[in-house]
């Protein structure tokens, strides 16, 4: 039996970049995914805020494009622009991206194990079984939201995911400097994106709860005649759940598996990325003193850093779902009469939300929107805080 001082599931970019990470501090790391080629098939929007460059993780070779803002839609039409001066989000090659963090990983001494699927992750004795046997000290799963070693450490609860579904297509863009967000009802608290990538090639897609047929005709109905579909994509993103489990013995779970992603747009890299950071540095310590308390705090770390975020995001998005097409179409008009957009564009943040969600409560903005929210359920945003 092989055996490594540490063994990762999942090869994708928090996979990678952790097995990279726990490498370079001197650990025998070995890799594994079930996929022969990383970064295929593309499973996301391919968009993160340039809060990226604060974790020192993206050469700007992958960056296809850089963005300046958003055109929020809502079911009648009404446009709201918020933008900054400077660029706020970078349009990804995601394919190469990934390419590059796991070959990272690799020239850092990680022993890959790629086509090699994990069938059975043992907890009680740190070990995995593919066609063969492998043990080691610690064992991080960051294999995406539909892990069976999640559900081991969390047998009563279910794991949630919304369906996540893009098309690439090949247009003629006017612009590449903005985002356009469109509110559909049918597919609440999920929404449509239209992303540009260049000024011939934009990236369309949804997250919803409902079938595939659905989203497929919501955004075949976004697609003009003369754009030409080259590439369909499609996967799922995890629901956060603050009650998960993601330590038990010596393994954790993390990234999509932890369900370490934004509650309001399915973004998990920046978050993932963080809370690798977390992971590495509590996984050398419970390898250096060999006391998984430090697994304990990894898990205590990322609450700590995420929770209130994440969960007031959630109400946020449990408000979004139970609304009407009237009452966004309400709720634009009033954002609109009342110049929200500059605000938005002042305070708002892709990763970030609460800070816009106090300064509309602040400035009195907020209840303008209340005979459509119910201020019952704006303080449940704030219960989270």
């Amino acid at each position: 039996m092989k055996k490594y001082d540490i063994i990762v599931v999942g090869a994708g970019p928090i996979g990678s970049t952790y097995a990279y990470k726990m490498a370079k501090l001197g650990y025998d790391v070995g890799l594994f995914d079930m996929k022969n080629r990383i970064g295929q098939p593309l499973q996301c929007a391919g968009i993160v805020s340039t809060n990226i460059n604060d974790t020192k993780n993206l050469p700007k070779e992958f960056i296809d494009n850089q963005v300046k803002g958003a055109n929020l839609i809502s079911p009648d039409s009404t446009s709201i622009t918020v933008e900054k001066e400077d660029t706020v989000a970078y349009v990804l090659d995601r394919v190469m991206y990934d390419k590059y963090l796991f070959e990272r990983a690799v020239d850092a001494g990680v022993d890959a194990h790629l086509g090699e699927r994990v069938f059975d992750v043992d907890i009680n004795n740190t070990s995995i079984k593919t066609d063969r046997e492998y043990s080691s000290r610690l064992i991080t799963v960051s294999c995406g939201p539909n892990s069976s070693t999640s559900k081991k450490m969390n047998p009563n609860l279910t794991d949630e995911s919304f369906m996540g579904i893009q098309y690439t297509v090949k247009t003629e863009l006017t612009s590449t400097d903005y985002v356009d967000v469109n509110v559909n009802s049918s597919i609440l608290p999920g929404f449509v994106w239209k992303i540009p990538v260049s000024p011939t090639e934009q990236r369309i897609g949804l997250f919803t709860q409902q079938s595939y047929n659905n989203a497929n005709q919501i955004l075949m109905s976004m697609i003009d005649s003369k754009s030409i579909i080259s590439q369909k994509h499609y996967g799922s993103i995890p629901k956060y759940n603050f009650k998960k489990n993601i330590v038990e013995n010596n393994t954790i779970l993390l990234g999509d598996s932890a369900s370490q992603v934004k509650p309001t747009t399915g973004g998990g890299l920046i978050a993932g990325f963080n809370c690798v950071d977390i992971a590495v540095n509590n996984s050398n310590k419970m390898l250096e003193e060999e006391n998984n308390k430090y697994l304990e705090n990894y898990q205590k770390e990322y609450h700590k850093k995420y929770g209130n975020e994440f969960r007031a995001q959630q109400n946020v998005q449990s408000i979004i779902q139970d609304m009407t097409e009237d009452d966004f179409n309400y709720m634009f008009k009033q954002l609109k009469e009342n110049h929200v957009d500059e605000i938005i564009s002042e305070y708002g943040d892709m990763d970030n939300q609460t800070p816009l969600l106090k300064q509309l409560v602040k400035t009195g903005i907020i209840f303008k929107l209340l005979p459509k929210i119910g201020l019952r359920r704006l303080k449940n945003i704030w219960k989270s805080q």
